[in-house]
């Protein structure tokens, strides 16, 4: 299995997850409150695997589905996966994920982009880029792991630190 398809896992639990916030279609229920998601009152630095990101004030971790160095074995390739979602009171999505190959150092050029994707400096983080809608990924290399950012247009590029 190829990296793309981790990718896409990690975006299946995360349209998994969203479910959920049909159930707070009542006015008197938020979303967090009733997903039990507490929002950070400022940008919050958080750590995932050995990489820093910066989530905005108002998103809150959606801690139940939460994945932190779960191990597959794909032949002989042990791959690590941590995957974060974050949302905010909008339902607007966040969704962090570091993945980690035994044997295998991530570069920019080891990276294949998706469809779509053009290379893209945020931060001086180099990687790929690609925007549907009004949603937008990045996906870079950083210390050996391959790094996905996945949210709002407007919001990925103050992720990525």
């Amino acid at each position: 299995m190829k990296l793309k398809h981790f990718l896409i896992i990690g975006l299946a639990i995360a349209v998994i997850a969203v479910g959920p916030l049909s159930a707070a279609e009542d006015d008197d229920v938020s979303i967090l409150s009733a997903l039990d998601i507490t929002p950070f009152n400022e940008d919050t630095n958080v750590t995932i695997d050995g990489i820093n990101f910066n989530v905005p004030k108002g998103y809150g971790e959606q801690k139940d589905i939460a994945k932190d160095d779960d191990k597959y074995n794909l032949g002989s390739e042990e791959v690590t996966l941590s995957n974060h979602q974050y949302l905010n009171e909008k339902g607007d999505m966040l969704n962090l994920q570091v993945i980690f190959i035994k044997d295998k150092n991530y570069t920019m050029d080891s990276l294949t982009p998706e469809n779509g994707s053009v290379k893209k400096t945020i931060n001086g983080k180099e990687g790929f880029y690609s925007e549907q809608d009004d949603t937008a990924m990045f996906m870079y290399a950083q210390d050996g792991k391959s790094v996905q950012v996945v949210g709002k247009k407007d919001v990925v590029s103050k992720v990525v630190v």
